[in-house]
């Protein structure tokens, strides 16, 4: 499970999109060679297109003559829509100087991914992309039930659409994964507050002479993401929060201090793990038992499950509410906010037939066949349900290349298969925090400086829980946190979030 707002973003969509973009179908069987799935030929002459989307690693899988313009997919997806697609790919390093490039010599792709919040709003706000409003009324009608209106609307410039927001299926990321077998050894229950979990952790380091919590410092934004379901039963476990209307910075905030006294007593207790700060990885202290309690995303669970298994340890492991505080307050951070675009550029040849090839993807057939292949080749339906061994979805690693976003069903059906699903499943119930900024649009003040002014938070909060740094000085960091371009930078939302509501 993973959190945090920019970095958190960040790591999801890439490991998303590692587990595989797309949609599966519920128990119906997904299209195959022989489907009349919908074809988008009809008003649209230009048939012709060019494809050009972000690098992502199944590119390099592509097995003998397969190439990601020939291949059993690919051809079907060119016969049954009709289109003669082209697909190319930006470069894995600097796509945004690469786009920069091709936008300035004129000769355009129909249909092209911008990576980033900030360089799309920009390259929007210089014309660059051609408005989608009425072309989306005409070609695009799946586009109100593939994307909520309010991540279409995060997406809007001056009241117009001009790129299409990559959902991302995934609803949440971290969980607290404590090692259930170390747990019942003891007979302690399940923690539900911060007092409670204080106490069990005070019990497994008397019991068992371990740091029962661990957790990650040695990255940047790695901090927030290890120690946010701490600090959000203290109600400063997002970026920003509410208060009196306006939007704040959390890691200035009266809690946040309360939140690392907290966590600066539990560390000179022995509490958590003295190493913390300098750990890029827990799994193996999980693995070891060295550790209880940690925040992980649910991909490594797995790996960290696998791990006791093959060494036939008798370790369990289970993901457990995020613990609350005196008012309540707990969860994690909204997950699923996209962070790339699919635009069509204002130089584009064949506008009206990229519009046409994008609903065609998004169609739910189009989206069942790339999630699970060809009948009889890829899968099988044994009364009634779809039956795919994970030799033959990761046959096919390079599907995920022609989807232009994630559905629920595709994502469920991957996480599936690839053996996810029971440490996913479980965290969908756990609270989830909306951080307002995430449905903002790019806003230079505040995402020029973001990165700046997280790891100068990170910085502090580790000296503060580490008694590098007094805690008495905390308005002191709070005054340079603002001089660093703190208050700048949230005033500038603030116009944003001011005319929002």
């Amino acid at each position: 499970m993973k959190m945090q707002k920019k970095v958190l973003l960040g790591m999801s969509v890439v490991l998303l999109v590692g587990v595989t973009i797309g949609c599966s179908g519920n128990n119906a069987s997904p299209a195959s060679t022989n489907s009349g799935s919908a074809s988008t030929s009809g008003p649209i002459k230009n048939k012709d297109l060019k494809v050009m989307r972000t690098y992502h690693p199944s590119m390099e899988q592509f097995k003998g003559n397969d190439t990601i313009n020939d291949n059993k997919l690919v051809n079907v997806l060119k016969e049954k829509s009709g289109f003669n697609v082209k697909f190319e790919s930006l470069p894995k390093d600097n796509p945004n100087q690469k786009i920069s490039i091709i936008l300035a010599s004129g000769d355009v792709p129909d249909i092209m991914w911008i990576p980033g919040k900030s360089d799309y709003f920009k390259l929007a706000q210089q014309g660059a992309f051609e408005p989608l409003d009425d072309l989306a009324k005409q070609y695009i009608t799946s586009l109100s039930s593939f994307l909520p209106k309010e991540i279409l609307d995060s997406a809007k410039l001056d009241g117009k659409l001009y790129g299409i927001p990559v959902r991302v299926a995934q609803q949440v990321g971290n969980g607290i994964l404590e090692r259930s077998d170390i747990l019942k050894e003891l007979n302690l229950k399940e923690p539900a507050t911060m007092d409670e979990m204080y106490t069990t952790l005070k019990t497994i380091k008397e019991k068992k002479n371990i740091a029962p919590l661990t957790g990650t410092g040695g990255n940047p934004g790695a901090f927030m993401a290890s120690f946010l379901p701490y600090a959000s039963a203290y109600g400063v476990g997002n970026t920003t929060v509410v208060k009196g209307n306006k939007l704040e910075f959390a890691w200035v905030q009266p809690e946040y201090k309360e939140f690392l006294t907290t966590m600066k007593k539990w560390y000179s207790e022995g509490l958590i793990d003295q190493e913390f700060a300098i750990n890029k990885d827990i799994k193996d202290k999980m693995i070891n038992g060295t550790a209880a309690f940690s925040t992980v995303y649910w991909g490594d669970a797995l790996t960290i499950d696998t791990s006791i298994k093959d060494k036939k340890g008798s370790g369990t492991l289970q993901y457990i509410a995020p613990v609350s505080g005196k008012n309540g307050s707990s969860g994690f951070q909204e997950q699923g906010i996209p962070g790339n675009f699919i635009v069509i550029p204002k130089q584009a040849k064949n506008k009206e037939g990229a519009a046409a090839f994008i609903n065609y993807i998004m169609n739910a057939e189009t989206d069942k066949f790339l999630t699970y292949g060809i009948e009889g080749q890829d899968y099988k339906v044994d009364n009634g349900q779809i039956v795919q061994t994970p030799e033959q979805s990761n046959n096919i690693p390079w599907r995920t290349l022609y989807f232009f976003g994630d559905t629920d069903p595709s994502f469920t059906a991957r996480l599936k298969v690839k053996g996810f699903l029971p440490y996913y499943e479980p965290l969908l119930k756990f609270k989830q925090n909306r951080d307002e900024t995430a449905y903002a649009p790019s806003i230079e003040a505040f995402d020029s400086k973001f990165t700046e002014l997280r790891n100068y938070s990170e910085e502090n909060a580790l000296k503060f829980i580490m008694g590098k740094r007094d805690l008495a000085e905390f308005d002191k960091f709070v005054q340079e946190f603002n001089a660093k371009g703190g208050k700048v930078a949230i005033d500038a939302m603030n116009d944003w979030y001011g005319k929002k509501k």
